[in-house]
């Protein structure tokens, strides 16, 4: 192969033309070539055109965006790049290093500039790098872009949703953006990034890379920890000494000196600290303990079983209606003869897109779920004939529908036009004094924290088992703000709160109908 040959192949790979011109600062202040991490690499050989990632500390991402411009706006003339930060220092920390990363290019790539200042490159080709500011100044608007990268946005709440737009439209149409943060608690970046691995913006790509992971970056530090501990404890850590958190992380990965510098770090800091810096796991990234009405740990624990639970199809029982729908039903267990079922109901708009969704949960006498039926595509009055459906392929099960706003209609329904007796009912008095039972579940500042604690005690007592993702995900993101439990903004509660309903029917013991009938 000739060297002209061998140019023109590196020209046309990106990887290779970083690694090969390319050069960085590492962490002890030396210029080193840059050959990618696992991490890096991966990314950059996976990426899709919209991208979003959670990731531990210091990994390198906006390192190897910055490279990734410089080969885009030198070998392809006209291209537009822009990098994107949080604060005006982390401006100028990412634009210092895009400008060493130029500047020691060797001769033979490094392109002349027609201007050069402290937030801009413009190449004598046409193509530009920008390094901006996320604040009121739309930067692409009307620009076309052929790559983004906006590091830490996990800081970025102001303005946040504009500048997104703007860039989303800027993109070419082979450009690519990405969207890059540590976890900063529950915000616009969580907000996507669970949309996005939860496909309600399947135009996003997940990627998550843990501090498990990384054997590189940190393998120095990881080495000087190792030695600190010793100094301090007056031995190493043996995989005996493990407590059952790092047994897990040593499952999947971790060295023992990874674990030691944990320690270290933990004891510097806190644990909440370091699972939001250095997650293992996206979930340890966005939790915030204290807040969290439901115990995270047991809800990962459950995730992680939770694949081993078998899906089951509709039987020769199942009406028309429910055939119809059962592509948003999930069934953990069909009903047994002469068994009782307990069925929450919490009715949404039907508005499709972020949303709140139309649940129905099924317990048996034993708090097992047994299905759960969940959509927000399908309307109000199409639903009364699902929940009737539902209810009564579980042997008339009693229906606890949350009466409120859709779920009025619901309610109305499945009683006159469906004529369903087994129908959980609330005391309440009328004009002259008397208790009377209505029917629906009536949710108002008294019942709701009891529901709600309710199912916290049931789930981390293990009087119920939860097989929905959904439902998992919804409690992990459940918290208490000023004495107000809710989901965290732009989540939904909608899978918490059928579940917590149908614990109530549970608990009450109502049945209006005879089971064999």
């Amino acid at each position: 192969m000739t060297d002209a040959e061998k140019l023109r192949r590196i020209m046309a790979d990106p990887i290779k033309w970083i690694e090969t011109f390319v050069r960085i600062v590492n962490k002890e202040s030396k210029l080193v070539p840059f050959k990618l991490n696992p991490q890096q690499r991966y990314i950059m050989t996976h990426k899709d055109k919209f991208n979003i990632v959670l990731k531990s500390r210091q990994l390198g991402i906006t390192s190897v965006a910055l490279a990734y411009s410089l080969y885009l706006a030198i070998t392809k003339p006209y291209s537009n790049c822009m990098i994107m930060s949080y604060s005006d220092d982390s401006t100028r920390a990412i634009f210092a290093k895009l400008k060493q990363m130029y500047d020691d290019l060797p001769d033979c790539v490094r392109m002349e500039t027609l201007s050069y200042n402290r937030s801009e490159i413009t190449f004598i080709n046409h193509s530009r790098i920008i390094v901006c500011i996320c604040g009121s100044k739309d930067h692409a608007r009307g620009a076309t872009l052929n790559f983004a990268h906006l590091s830490e946005v996990g800081l970025m709440n102001e303005n946040l949703d504009t500048q997104l737009i703007a860039i989303e439209q800027a993109i070419v149409s082979d450009g690519c953006m990405f969207l890059e943060s540590t976890a900063k608690g529950l915000n616009k970046f969580s907000e996507l990034w669970f949309k996005a691995v939860s496909k309600e913006a399947p135009m996003w790509k997940p990627f998550f890379f843990s501090w498990v992971d990384d054997k590189l970056m940190y393998s120095k530090e990881y080495k000087e920890y190792q030695n600190r501990y010793k100094s301090i404890y007056g031995e190493l850590l043996t995989k005996e000494n493990l407590d059952e958190q790092e047994l897990i992380l040593f499952e999947k990965g971790a060295s023992l000196s990874q674990l030691m510098w944990r320690r270290l770090k933990i004891s510097n800091n806190s644990l909440d600290y370091f699972h939001q810096e250095f997650p293992s796991t996206p979930t340890e990234a966005f939790i915030s303990s204290g807040s969290n009405v439901f115990n995270p740990g047991m809800i990962q624990e459950r995730l992680g079983n939770i694949n081993k639970m078998p899906l089951f199809e509709l039987t020769t029982k199942a009406n028309e209606t429910l055939r119809k729908y059962k592509k948003y039903l999930k069934i953990w267990k069909n009903p047994a003869k002469n068994e009782k079922y307990y069925i929450g109901v919490d009715i949404g708009e039907g508005l499709g897109g972020s949303h709140d969704y139309s649940v129905i949960t099924v317990i048996d006498k034993d708090g097992f779920q047994c299905a759960e039926w969940r959509s927000n595509r399908v309307k109000p009055y199409e639903i009364s004939a699902i929940v009737t459906s539902i209810g009564k392929y579980y042997n008339n099960g009693l229906l606890v529908i949350e009466k409120a706003s859709a779920g009025h209609t619901v309610l109305d329904r499945v009683f006159h036009d469906h004529h369903y007796i087994n129908l959980y009912k609330y005391k309440a008095y009328d004009q002259k004094g008397k208790i009377k039972r209505q029917i629906g579940y009536y949710t108002d500042t008294k019942s709701r924290p009891i529901m709600i604690a309710d199912l916290q005690e049931w789930f981390e007592t293990g009087k119920i088992l939860v097989n929905s993702k959904d439902l998992l995900n919804e409690m992990k993101l459940f918290q208490s703000v000023n004495d107000k439990m809710q989901a965290a903004a732009g989540g939904h509660d909608d899978a918490v709160m059928a579940m917590a309903m149908a614990i109530q029917g549970l608990k009450s013991q109502q049945y209006y109908y005879q089971i064999g009938k």
